[in-house]
C-alpha cells in the first residue's frame, strides 16, 4: 500500500492510475449507478461513533506528526505515524491513554528497517516488509520472536496482502514486465503455502499501474472477500477458491473510457485535473458487511489544488453486502481516510491540520460536539484523535 505523505499530488495520481479488468464479458452481475443526488452527509449514515483522544502526558517529548499511520488494535491500540526516519511503535489504551513506546529500527536480524504494516500472527506484533516477510514481537515487551516468511513468494515488492487461513493468502501483485497481447498482467494472486504454489486470479490491469497503487482486498464476515483496483469499473467477490464480479459501478454515465487509460499523461491532466471523468479509486474496507470504497469526481469541485486534499472531489460509498444497498458521502481523511477495521468499526487516524477542516465545515454534523470534547481532552492540541465508526445502510 502507498498513501499520501510527500508528495500528495504525485499520489493521488498513482491511486486513480490503476486499470480495469479486461475480461469483463457476460459477468451476470449487479450495476449500481451513483449520482451526485445520492450524496448525503456523513452524520446522516453514522450509527456509532466515538472520538479516542490520543492522551500523550504533558511533560512527554512524543510528538505524533501527521504521516501516513499504521494501526493495529487489540486489547491495546499500536500505533505508528509511519515515519521512515522513525520507525516507532506506540502503545495506547483502548481509551486512548498513552502507555509505551517501541522501536526496533535497525538492519540487524531482529530488526526492522521501516514499517510498511502492523499486523497480528499467532498473537505477536507481526512489521511487514512489503516482500513477503514478517518480523514477530511480543505484544508486551517487543522481545524479539522470529520471522515469518511467506513460503512460495517470489515478488519483490507486494503493495498489498490478506490472509485466507489455513497457509492460504491472496497477494497484491508487483508488475515484472510480463503482459499479455492486450498489455494486462493480473492484479492478484493466490498463494498457497503448503503448496508453494502461487497463481494469477482472473481481474487484470495495465503495466501502468507498476509504479501506483494496484489494488486492495477486505474481510466480509462470512469469510469471503471483496478485491478492489483502482479505475476499475468492476469490484470483485473471492469465496471458496472463487472468484466472480460483485459490483458494476456506474459512476453517474461517466465513467472512464477504456482507452484513456492507455495514456499515462493524458489521464492526469485531462481525467483527474480537468475532472472529466469518474473514477473507481480502488480502495476496499468492510466493517460489519459495509463495504467502502473510494470513488472520484461524483460531485465536482470548483477548482483542483494539487497540494490540498480538501479540494479534490472524493466520496465514500458504503455498500451493504450481500444485499448491495448502499450510501454516499463526501470521503474524509488522507484520501478518503487511509482505513483499518476491527471487530465491525472502521477506524480512520485524525490529524490538527484535517481536524480543523473537519471543524470549518461541519463534516461531523451533529457529532462535532463528540469531537470538541475530545479535542479539549488532549494535551497537546496537536496530538491526533482516532475516530472509531460504523454505518447503516439500510
Amino acid at each position: 500500500m502507498k498513501y499520501f505523505y510527500h508528495f500528495l499530488a504525485i499520489s493521488l495520481f498513482g491511486l486513480l492510475f490503476s486499470c480495469n479488468s479486461s475480461t469483463e464479458e457476460d459477468m451476470g452481475f449487479r450495476e449500481i449507478k451513483i449520482t451526485e443526488a445520492d450524496i448525503i452527509s456523513f452524520d446522516e449514515v453514522v450509527n456509532e461513533i466515538e472520538f479516542i483522544p490520543f492522551v500523550i502526558p504533558e511533560d512527554s517529548p512524543l510528538k505524533l506528526s501527521a504521516n501516513e499511520p499504521h494501526l493495529e488494535i487489540d486489547d491495546k491500540i499500536y500505533f505508528s505515524v509511519g515515519d521512515f526516519r522513525d520507525a516507532s511503535i506506540h502503545v495506547f489504551a483502548l481509551n486512548g491513554k498513552y502507555e509505551q513506546t517501541f522501536k526496533k529500527q535497525g538492519d540487524g536480524p531482529e530488526e526492522y528497517p521501516y514499517i510498511n504494516g502492523i499486523d497480528l500472527i499467532d498473537d505477536k506484533l507481526a512489521i511487514w516488509d512489503e516482500r513477503g516477510t514478517f518480523k514477530l514481537y511480543n505484544k508486551t515487551n517487543f522481545d524479539f520472536e522470529g520471522v515469518k516468511k511467506l513460503a512460495g513468494v517470489n515478488i519483490d515488492f507486494i503493495p498489498f496482502y490478506q490472509s485466507l487461513g489455513d497457509g492460504k493468502w491472496i497477494l497484491v501483485d508487483d508488475y515484472s514486465g510480463e503482459v499479455d497481447e492486450d498489455s494486462y498482467y493480473p492484479v492478484f494472486q493466490l498463494l498457497d503455502e503448503k503448496t508453494e504454489e502461487i497463481k494469477p486470479l482472473s481481474p487484470k490491469t495495465r503495466e501502468v499501474t507498476a509504479n501506483l497503487i494496484e489494488g486492495q482486498i477486505t474481510e466480509l464476515t462470512d469469510r469471503s472477500y471483496i478485491l478492489n483496483f483502482g479505475a476499475s469499473d468492476t469490484v470483485y467477490h473471492y469465496k471458496s477458491d472463487s472468484i466472480k464480479p460483485w459490483i458494476k459501478l456506474n459512476l453517474a454515465d461517466n465513467n472512464v473510457p477504456e482507452d484513456s487509460k492507455l495514456d499515462p499523461e493524458y489521464f492526469f491532466e485531462n481525467i483527474l485535473i480537468n475532472q472529466a471523468n469518474n473514477i473507481n479509486v480502488g480502495t476496499a474496507l468492510a466493517a460489519n458487511d459495509v463495504v467502502r470504497i473510494a470513488v472520484f469526481g461524483i460531485k465536482k469541485s470548483q477548482e483542483i489544488i494539487q497540494d490540498d486534499l480538501d479540494s479534490f472531489p472524493i466520496q465514500h460509498l458504503y455498500i451493504q453486502y450481500p444485499s448491495m444497498e448502499f450510501k454516499v458521502t463526501k470521503a474524509f481523511g488522507a484520501f478518503g481516510g487511509k482505513g483499518y477495521e476491527k471487530d465491525g468499526y472502521f477506524y480512520e487516524v485524525l490529524f490538527a491540520e484535517n481536524i480543523l477542516a473537519y471543524l470549518e465545515s461541519n463534516y461531523f454534523g451533529k457529532y462535532t460536539a463528540q469531537l470538541e470534547a475530545a479535542m479539549e481532552s488532549l494535551e497537546d492540541e496537536e496530538d491526533p484523535i482516532l475516530l472509531k465508526y460504523n454505518v447503516k445502510v439500510k
